[in-house]
């Protein structure tokens, strides 16, 4: 990574599934990870765990950092077809988008939120972020065998995260039906599109059913490291 980039990159447990979500942005003398707000001093922490023999100072930061959507100065964490600036310091001087605004430019997106669409018990290739996260030839990482393992049986897992069209707006935590039978729950919903951890008996294209309303499911727009 050179000054000034920034890539996608994840912490996983020892058993493989997802432990943090990650920005990792360099400067000119400080590699910095970037994280879910309020999870710093966790990261850093776990981090500090499985330094060994690596001569690092691991600490949380105490600046402020602030999310700039569109054109800015900054490191670049845009989302498919989401312009995103990343800025450590001061607040820039711009007028602040609504929750419902930004929610829906990030379900649109297909961008996985911790605690809402994901959490401790997903396996990576479940969120979408693995082509965009994991690096297969890069030597050893946490949680390695169960993700190589699943990539080598070409990605299959139990489940996926989907984009779900909506015929109308619906409940977060709305099961989703295929002919009566449950196949998952909407995790994320802004107007008429919606995230939902679906299981892979799901396809791309399938018309579904959530809470009396008719969706179709949709693939994850497709994320680039940075």
């Amino acid at each position: 990574m050179t000054p000034g980039e920034a890539r996608r990159s994840l912490l996983l447990a020892p058993q493989g599934k997802l432990d943090f979500l990650l920005w990792v942005i360099r400067d000119e003398e400080r590699i910095g990870l970037a994280t879910v707000s309020g999870q710093g001093e966790d990261l850093a922490s776990a981090l500090g765990r499985y330094r060994i023999r690596v001569d690092v100072d691991i600490d949380p930061e105490s600046k402020d950092v602030w999310v700039v959507v569109g054109q800015w100065e900054g490191f670049d964490v845009s989302w498919p077809g989401v312009e995103r600036h990343l800025l450590v310091g001061e607040r820039p001087e711009l007028p602040e988008m609504t929750h419902d605004e930004y929610e829906r430019l990030r379900v649109n997106a297909g961008e996985p939120k911790w605690g809402v669409d994901v959490d401790e018990g997903t396996m990576p290739h479940e969120s979408g972020l693995v082509t965009s996260s994991v690096d297969f030839t890069k030597g050893c990482f946490l949680g390695q065998e169960l993700v190589a393992r699943i990539d080598s049986r070409g990605g299959n897992t139990p489940r996926n995260l989907r984009l779900l069209e909506l015929n109308d707006p619906v409940d977060v935590g709305a099961a989703v039906t295929v002919d009566g039978d449950g196949v998952g729950t909407v995790t994320s919903v802004a107007g008429d599109v919606g995230l939902a951890m679906l299981k892979r008996s799901v396809s791309v294209g399938d018309t579904v059913e959530v809470a009396g309303v008719r969706a179709v499911v949709r693939e994850l727009p497709a994320k680039t490291r940075g």
